[in-house]
């Protein structure tokens, strides 16, 4: 493929320039990342996991990039500000793939939380990064993952020390604005040390104008005992092109809920690794998509059960309309010893219009004798019996259509253990099928977007 090709060629010209805005810890990755994406190559329509997918056409483009690592010239958290009201977050921004400087409600963070950049991190910390760094992401011989590695030269640490609860979410704003077509290599680790709790909130918004391609790279340890709560939700635009790879490490009776929202993009690809290593630990993964237009969403999942007695549930529902694609494929792995495994795993897909396509694809391997899995997946229209039923009593059809869409979403809405972030999703899914504007209500970067 000859979009690799451009992209290790970019590498060996600015090898030198690319080390020099970054880290020890992620510039000694970068060569074994040359050699994989050398010998594998970005992903094609022949590999299984990405065949929804069209890699080549994503990458093909020629997209600037921030090697330098010019500083931001403004202050992300007056001039975008993305806020949920009652939320209560600590807040925080990365613009295109730069960490900004925590503002100064969050720079105090109590009980040894961190949440810095890794540039920051390896010059205070580096036996976290040397530790943790590339640990899960490594695994993967994925070829999006490896171009992350290859070009990231900085991320995102969030850590919470042993015991440690965090009172108040963590909310990352990723935003994407430039004045050119631009390429972002965004990462991300998160380390919950034994018998820490937090919650993690990623918003998604790129300004309009431009063509983003966004890599995302985001790697979970949850060690014994450790309880975290990560939600995603992408409100993006329809030129945006955005891949993001999560790896999630849990050890014995931890516990991890994952929750992907895509509420308005252009070409979007989430691919989610979860290991569950050490006994009694249980996975959570949900996700809701809103699609229409030439819109494209494509979640892959594998949840891979390697220790005794763990649990996992998988949850994701497709609302789509007009030319809207979407594709689901959710695989649970039950290693040979892991016994009294316990599996769920749901797809449902609504295909509002005749010309909206969905493809699903629920599977199981199972080298266990004493378990509990399920797996099934559907694809269907709206119920024409239950919209004559709301007509006959008043409800006009397009109103009807509505309730009966959004009541299709809710599933996934009340596994969302925030109230306020529940009750800002379904507001904004609401007007999301009505056709208005689906950005946050007092949201500053829908007044900077129309400028």
């Amino acid at each position: 493929m000859a979009s690799e090709k451009q992209y290790l060629s970019l590498y060996e010209q600015q090898k030198t320039l690319i080390c020099a805005g970054s880290c020890a810890p992620m510039n000694n990755r970068r060569e074994e990342a040359a050699a994989l994406l050398t010998e594998k190559g970005l992903p094609t329509a022949k590999t299984e996991r990405y065949k929804y997918t069209d890699v080549e056409a994503a990458f093909a483009p020629d997209f600037g990039l921030n090697l330098k690592r010019i500083p931001l010239e403004i202050d992300p958290y007056e001039t975008y500000r993305c806020t949920i009201e009652h939320l209560g977050a600590w807040n925080y921004y990365v613009v295109n793939d730069t960490v900004a400087p925590a503002s100064h409600d969050s720079a105090a963070l109590p009980q040894g939380i961190i949440v810095d950049s890794l540039v920051n991190v390896a010059a205070k910390r580096p036996e976290l990064l040397e530790k943790f760094y590339h640990q899960a992401a490594g695994k993967s011989y994925d070829g999006v993952t490896a171009l992350n590695t290859l070009l990231a030269q900085d991320g995102l640490l969030i850590y919470i020390p042993s015991g440690v609860e965090a009172e108040r979410a963590v909310q990352i704003v990723n935003v994407s604005a430039s004045t050119i077509d631009f390429m972002s290599n965004r990462r991300v680790l998160i380390v919950l040390e034994e018998n820490a709790k937090a919650t993690v909130l990623f918003c998604d918004h790129a300004l309009e104008g431009r063509h983003y391609l966004t890599t995302e790279v985001v790697e979970v340890f949850a060690e014994q005992g450790a309880e975290l709560d990560m939600y995603a939700v992408e409100e993006t635009d329809f030129v945006n092109t955005r891949f993001c790879n999560v790896y999630i490490e849990q050890a014995s009776k931890s516990k991890v809920t994952y929750c992907n929202m895509t509420l308005h993009n252009g070409v979007s690809r989430n691919t989610v690794n979860v290991r569950l290593n050490g006994e009694q630990a249980e996975v959570n993964t949900y996700g809701a998509v809103v699609a229409d237009g030439k819109e494209r969403v494509d979640n892959n999942l594998l949840i891979d059960h390697v220790g005794e007695g763990c649990t996992s549930d998988m949850l994701y529902k497709y609302v789509l309309d007009d030319n809207a694609v979407g594709a689901f494929a959710g695989k649970v792995l039950v290693e040979p010893g892991a016994q009294h495994t316990q599996s769920q795993q749901t797809n449902d897909n609504l295909c509002v219009s005749q010309h909206a396509r969905a493809f699903a694809q629920p599977m199981l391997e199972i080298y266990a004798d004493d378990v509990k899995c399920n797996h099934g997946s559907t694809v269907g229209k709206l119920d024409a019996n239950a919209l004559f039923y709301m007509q006959q009593r008043g409800v006009p059809e397009k109103e009807a259509s509505l309730l009966l869409q959004h009541a299709f979403i809710n599933d996934v809405l009340q596994r969302i253990k925030m109230e306020t972030l529940r009750d800002r999703l379904s507001y904004l899914i609401e007007q999301r099928f009505r056709g208005n504007s689906i950005h946050c209500k007092g949201c500053r970067m829908v007044d900077y977007c129309r400028k």
